[in-house]
């Protein structure tokens, strides 16, 4: 007998889904060491979570892996050296749906009851739907230069962020890829009504760094950079769990 499918709630046999796309693993190998947040571990596998059935994940979900290889490709493995004025082309329902499935998965890894993406399973499959409540940021990290060489912001990362500003109509969510890194303010409700609510949609689109990602556009200019940089875009992640990454490396 099955079980209940993640994405299309039907009861089928399920498969592994990874939370970050086989094709981005096998084109980030030297990535070896994943952690995971929710259960402060570091492991060298990759990450997978077994509640997808195979038609939702190797025809409705591999097409969305598939976008964010050819993004990745185009631009994702090069890292952005300086400042200058930078053109993104995206189709913004293929990449949205994908930013959702990552955040939708790894979440998954957490809590499957009441958990806050379950919402957005059926765009995630489907799209053709015009998402209101969701407001994405790129913003481009640049290299460190420590002893006069550069450290480049090499990692794959999904998770919260914070940006000391307590939030009560929305939630945040980063998604990075080397020196891309895309922030997701998440309406808690499907329309934002109150003006206490875009009064702190204004803050938070203010306070969080980046460019916003148009709905309607297939193409942003980025010029407004922030000063984040390779150092300090880690730097809190690193030594707040300094202690997990040294256990595993002493087994």
């Amino acid at each position: 007998m099955g079980r209940i499918c993640a994405y299309c709630g039907e009861k089928k046999k399920l498969t592994k889904e990874h939370i970050w796309p086989k094709c981005i693993n096998k084109r980030m190998p030297e990535l070896e060491l994943k952690f995971l947040d929710n259960k402060k571990i570091v492991t060298s596998s990759e990450l997978v979570i077994s509640d997808v059935c195979a038609h939702c994940n190797n025809v409705k979900l591999s097409q969305l892996d598939y976008y964010l290889c050819s993004l990745f490709d185009l631009y994702f493995k090069n890292f952005i050296q300086d400042k200058k004025a930078f053109k993104f082309k995206y189709d913004y329902n293929l990449l949205l749906r994908t930013l959702l499935k990552i955040t939708y998965n790894s979440s998954r890894t957490k809590s499957r009851e009441n958990n806050d993406f379950e919402k957005f399973k059926n765009y995630i499959l489907y799209g053709n739907e015009l998402r209101e409540d969701i407001v994405v940021k790129l913003d481009l990290i640049m290299p460190a230069v420590h002893n006069e060489k550069k450290i480049y912001p090499k990692s794959t990362r999904c998770g919260t962020f914070d940006i000391n500003f307590k939030q009560d109509n929305f939630i945040l969510r980063m998604i990075s890829l080397n020196s891309f890194y895309f922030y997701i303010i998440i309406s808690k409700e499907e329309n934002i009504i109150t003006e206490l609510a875009e009064i702190e949609l204004r803050y938070l689109i203010k306070n969080i760094p980046g460019t916003i990602i148009h709905p309607y556009k297939k193409e942003i200019n980025i010029t407004n950079y922030s000063n984040l940089d390779t150092f300090n875009i880690h730097q809190h992640h690193i030594l707040t769990n300094k202690k997990y990454y040294e256990k595993f490396l002493k087994k």
